[in-house]
C-alpha cells in the first residue's frame, strides 16, 4: 500500500534518484496512474521499466495527458498501439515482442509502449491551450497514484517524463492523501486531471489520439534535442 511507503515531501533530482526512490516504489504498490506533463519521451518508459512492469503485473491502468510535441518515432508507437486495440495479430506480435516485460522494455522500448498502450495499461491524450491560452504549450506537470485501497499519493514539480528530465536540476512536492493538512491539495490535483481528460477545462483542447492525427496538432521532433 501507498501508505506503508516512506517518501519524503520533497525531492530533486540532485539529492534523490526519482526512479529508484519515487516512480519505482509508488507504481509498485498502485493500481492507477495519472499523468499531466508537458514532455513525454519514450525513455522515460525505459529508466522506470521495472517500476511499469509490476504496475502492469497488478492489473494497472496509467492515463497521460501531454502536449502534441513528441518524438516522431514514439508519435509511430502510440499509433500502432492505438491500430493494434482493434487488431488482434498486430497485439499479439507486439506482445510476443516484449514476452519477458522488464528485458522488453530495456531492449525495444517502442514496442513496449505501443503493447502498453494496445492493451490499455497506458492510455495518452494531447493537449493544446486555446481561447484564454490560445497560442500557448500544455506546459502543466503534476500526477496522482491510487493504491487498491483508495490511497492516493499525488505530487507536482518541474520534472518531464524523459531522461533529459533526470539530468536537469529538477524538483517534485508530494502530498499524501491520508495526511489531513495535504488532502485537499491532492483532491485539487486529481479533481484538476480529471477536468482536463474529460475536455472540461475551458482553456485546454484535450485529443484523443486518431482526433489529434486527424486534426493536425502535432509537432513532431525529428531528431534528439540539441
Amino acid at each position: 500500500m501507498l501508505r506503508d511507503l516512506n517518501i519524503e515531501t520533497v525531492m530533486d533530482t540532485s539529492k534523490h534518484n526519482l526512479t529508484t526512490q519515487f516512480f519505482t516504489p509508488l507504481l509498485s504498490n498502485s493500481v492507477r496512474y495519472d499523468r499531466g506533463v508537458g514532455f513525454f519521451s519514450s525513455g522515460w518508459l525505459r529508466i522506470n521499466g521495472d517500476g511499469m512492469t509490476v504496475f502492469a503485473n497488478n492489473g494497472g491502468k496509467a492515463r497521460w495527458i501531454t502536449s502534441p510535441i513528441l518524438d516522431e518515432s514514439d508519435w509511430q508507437a502510440l499509433q500502432m498501439g492505438d491500430a493494434a486495440r482493434e487488431d488482434f495479430t498486430l497485439r499479439m506480435a507486439l506482445k510476443r515482442n516484449i514476452a519477458l516485460l522488464s528485458e522488453g522494455i530495456q531492449r525495444d522500448v517502442l514496442s513496449a509502449l505501443a503493447w502498453m498502450v494496445a492493451d490499455e495499461i497506458i492510455t495518452f491524450k494531447l493537449a493544446v491551450p486555446q481561447e484564454k491560452l490560445d497560442q500557448g504549450d500544455f506546459h502543466d506537470k503534476f500526477g496522482a497514484f491510487t493504491d487498491a485501497q483508495g490511497n492516493q499519493i499525488a505530487f507536482n514539480g518541474s520534472y518531464n517524463d524523459s531522461i533529459q528530465g533526470t539530468r536537469n536540476f529538477e524538483s517534485i512536492t508530494i502530498f499524501s492523501s491520508w495526511e489531513p493538512k495535504f488532502s485537499l491539495i491532492v483532491q485539487q490535483i486529481t479533481d484538476r486531471f480529471e477536468r482536463l481528460w474529460n475536455n472540461a477545462e475551458p482553456n485546454v483542447r484535450v485529443y484523443d489520439l486518431p482526433e489529434a492525427a486527424r486534426e493536425q496538432i502535432l509537432r513532431l521532433r525529428t531528431g534528439t534535442r540539441p
